[in-house]
């Protein structure tokens, strides 16, 4: 259903000459660029030049897709077939960037969580949500992505010992900017107004109630996300949004809001990412493969020893080195599969034509 006969320009949603060019490569003209905005568990809901649509995948879509990351995600630019009321999404440009996590459970498959975003705020409040092993996580996961990652520690206006933890979370951040802020003080606006600038896709993660939403109506300057009650007893948020949705702001720029995750995992399997500490401390390591386990004059040991490295740090590192390379051995069987799965379809496809 399109929402008004104003033509919509792209460009203020991100459609930048990387997917000009690519969306000009289309072999089928009858098909328009638009971007997903939306997604429940049905429809898409996308823009494009027309206006704004509700979206079906095409046949060809999910008959190709193997994996989660084939279909379309939040952020993501498509081409698309416009039909009277009808409105179909027939291929996905290449991404430019995506935010991915291992799906939960025993499923050796990919999650994108939003696609082509250009930074990612990881949201951490100063309660009892403060978690630092979960925020290495975070950290791994922006880090494997390639894309500018910023931590933003929220509730500082209700701590009290927030330079405390703020210098805690410098220590595992890797360099990365870390700043604690209040969603009640004028300068929180200011400064992530620096970041989302016109073009700029941003996407905030983080777990339930740790102020996401909040944070989004304070960058937009309005109350464009509707936020939940803290509980009083547990301190912990209600769920508030049950699917990522891409927002257009009035001051230009975009962002990406997704819903609380109990759980992530990496579906990288670079251990460095995010531990650059520990990569920096490993050059002065006895032996260039050193584990940082029983091996002798071991840089990364003795730094934990001095203070210098947090002991949960380097639990965290050795933990998600386990993963990966638990991760790659279960890729190289499901890839054997899924290469089968391909194989019969394409035998199948053969004997139709």
């Amino acid at each position: 259903m399109i929402s008004d006969s104003t033509k919509i320009n792209l460009e203020d949603w991100g459609f930048d000459n990387y997917f000009k060019d690519l969306a000009e490569k289309e072999k089928d003209s009858q098909l328009i660029p638009a971007r997903v905005i939306g997604h429940n568990r049905h429809f898409y809901d996308i823009v494009c030049e027309k206006g704004f649509f509700s979206a079906k995948t095409s046949g060809s879509i999910r008959y190709n897709s193997v994996l989660k990351s084939d279909l379309p995600a939040v952020g993501d630019w498509v081409m698309v077939s416009i039909r009277r009321d009808k409105s179909y999404i027939c291929s996905i440009l290449p991404r430019k960037s995506r935010i991915s996590r291992r799906c939960s459970g025993n499923v050796i498959d990919e999650q994108v969580l939003s696609a082509n975003v250009d930074i990612v705020f990881i949201v951490m409040s100063l309660d009892n949500n403060f978690n630092l092993k979960r925020l290495q996580r975070y950290i791994s996961v922006a880090a494997s992505s390639n894309i500018k990652c910023v931590i933003l520690l929220t509730k500082s206006d209700t701590c009290e010992n927030t330079e405390e933890l703020f210098e805690e979370v410098k220590k595992i951040a890797g360099g990365k900017e870390v700043y604690a802020v209040s969603s009640f003080e004028k300068k929180t606006e200011e400064l992530l107004k620096t970041f989302v600038k016109p073009g700029v896709t941003a996407v905030f993660i983080g777990s339930s109630g740790v102020g996401k939403s909040t944070l989004i109506n304070t960058v937009s300057g309005s109350n464009i996300r509707v936020t939940g009650e803290i509980s009083s007893a547990v301190n912990k948020g209600r769920h508030t949004t049950s699917a990522r949705e891409l927002i257009l702001l009035e001051s230009g720029g975009m962002v990406i809001d997704t819903p609380g995750m109990r759980e992530i995992q990496n579906w990288q399997e670079e251990d460095s990412k995010g531990f650059e500490i520990i990569e920096e401390l490993s050059q002065k390591c006895r032996f260039f493969d050193c584990r940082h386990d029983t091996e002798p004059d071991c840089a990364v040991k003795e730094a934990v020893a001095n203070g210098i490295l947090p002991a949960e740090t380097l639990e965290m590192w050795r933990k998600q080195l386990a993963e990966s390379e638990e991760l790659k051995q279960k890729k190289a069987f499901s890839l054997k599969i899924l290469e089968t799965r391909k194989s019969k379809r394409n035998k199948n496809s053969g004997r139709k034509n």
